[in-house]
Parts: structure tokens; sequence; C-alpha cells
């Protein structure tokens, strides 16, 4: 008789898009799974700006409690939601091999970004964006856009605005047929971690899901996590952070809106880049804050 493993995730069409790849590997493993759907504080209050949420992990801290307190035995989030500070006795076991970590925007008329009218109005909550669009084109105005992904290209074309930004890894994983365009991760860094599928367990538990663990993202997500950790940063910074393996080396970019406006675009060693990311942050911090602590 197969083991039966309970599998936690938000119920959104995105959320489930991704749980059930994690889903099918277990399947595929021979586990017996059962789906538990979890609301979090982020699906309750969704007219509310991420940014303004007073704690960390809205979309995923319901979920890892319920992990914590072993109504679930897995639980599946977008890695990018996921704050540094772990619910206690919980841990990241593995991450699904990256899908694209990039920006895209949609407009109402099909137009790309570089074709967009003086003034035009962009939806989107994310104050990284937010910063960065308005880096290249000074003359934008912007409203805030939650819900998910369906909700926000029906009010796109509703005429609520002029273009929204989402990322691309949601349109894919969701299988959606619309024209966009693409922001390359050099021209927006994309959040840490965007585009990458978590998967927690209790700490001691991890072997039930290492199995599928792809190597390239881990390290790609730990070099980006570093960063954020190292600077202290959530939702509430406009901040990019974005790592690439690269054969034997890691290239690491980081666009940070503080005090100042602060990029940097690296290669660190592959055996060594956790540390030298969290070096690059030190360095970060002088120049932001002026201080390294």
């Amino acid at each position: 008789m197969s083991e039966k493993i309970v599998v936690g995730s938000r119920g959104s069409k995105l959320a489930l898009a991704q749980t059930k790849k994690v889903l099918d590997r277990l399947v595929a493993e021979g586990y017996d799974v059962q789906l538990k759907i979890i609301k979090t504080e982020g699906d309750i209050m969704k007219d509310k700006p991420l940014h303004e949420f007073k704690g960390r992990g809205a979309f995923v801290r319901a979920i890892d409690q319920a992990l914590a307190k072993g109504e679930i035995d897995v639980a599946v989030h977008s890695y990018k939601d996921v704050p540094t500070a772990r619910v206690e006795g919980t841990v990241i076991a593995a991450v699904l091999e990256r899908d694209s970590p990039c920006d895209v925007l949609i407009s109402r008329d099909g137009r790309r970004f570089e074709e967009l009218p003086k003034g035009a109005l962009i939806g989107t909550s994310s104050l990284r964006r937010r910063a960065q669009l308005l880096r290249l084109k000074k003359d934008l105005r912007f409203g805030i856009l939650r819900g998910n992904l369906d909700t926000r290209i029906r009010k796109l074309k509703e005429g609520f605005y002029d273009a929204i930004v989402v990322a691309e890894a949601g349109i894919q994983r969701l299988g959606i047929d619309i024209r966009y365009h693409r922001f390359s991760p050099e021209i927006l860094v994309p959040a840490a971690n965007q585009g990458i599928i978590a998967v927690a367990t209790r700490k001691g538990e991890e072997e039930l899901v290492n199995f599928m663990n792809d190597e390239k993202t881990w390290i790609e997500a730990e070099v980006e996590r570093a960063v954020v950790r190292e600077l202290g940063i959530g939702c509430a910074i406009a901040a990019g952070v974005y790592a690439e393996v690269l054969g034997d080396s890691v290239r690491l970019i980081c666009e940070i809106f503080g005090d100042r406006y602060v990029r940097v675009d690296e290669k660190l060693s592959k055996s060594l880049a956790i540390k030298e990311a969290e070096e690059v942050a030190r360095r970060i911090k002088v120049c932001l804050w002026g201080k390294s602590t």
C-alpha cells in the first residue's frame, strides 16, 4: 500500500497549476496524494497592495503553519512569495526547474513598451516594477492591480489600464494565448526567485520531496535569497535580484531603489556563489545606507 501525502496549496488557478507539477512527481514516485486548499492572508485581502501588509509571507504563512501543525505533509509555493524567515519547524526541501524569470507587458491594443503613448496607465502593484518602468519611461502613470491572472487580463481588456505587467511564468503555466512584450532580466531585473516553484516539508522529512530538486535552480534561488537576506528587504523595497548559472560561474544582477539607486552586475564563482553574493549585498548596503550592518 502506497504512503498517503497531503499537499497544501492556495486555491487560485495559477497556484493549482504549480501544485499539479508537484503532485504529478509524487504520484510518479508511487505516493497516494491528497490536495488540501488553504486560504492565505493575501487571498482574503485582495484589494490591499502587497507592500502594505504588516507582516511578511502574505501568500505562504498560513500554508506553512498548517505544515508545521501536521495538517499537511508538503507545501507548494511560488518561491518569490516566501520570506527568508521560515515558520519554525519547516524547510524548503526542493525547487523545480525554473520557468521564465522574466516580466512581460501586455497592452490593450498590442503595443510594445516603447510604443506606449505619453502618460500611459500601467496596472501593477509592484513597487519594483513601477520604479524600473519609470527609469525607462518617466511619463508613465500607475494603478493598483491585484487578483489572479485572468482577472488582471480581464481588467485590461475592459479598459481599466493601457497595459499591465505580469510574470511570464504565470502565462506559460496557465497556457494563456496572448500577445505580450517580454523584458529581458537585464532590462527589468526580476524579483528574487521569480519563476521558481518551491516545495516545503517539515524539518527532518526533506527526503520526501528532494528527489525532485533541480540543482541549477537551487543554486540560483539560494544566491538570490542570500542577497535579500543580507539586505533585509521585503516587498516594501523596490529591488530586483537575479542569478543565472553559466557553466562554472554565476551571473548576479541586482537593482535596488533605496535612498540611492544601485545596480551591480557581477560574475561569481559557482562553488562560492552564496558567500560572494552576501559580500555583494554588503557592498550594496554601504552604497545605499553608508553601512554594512
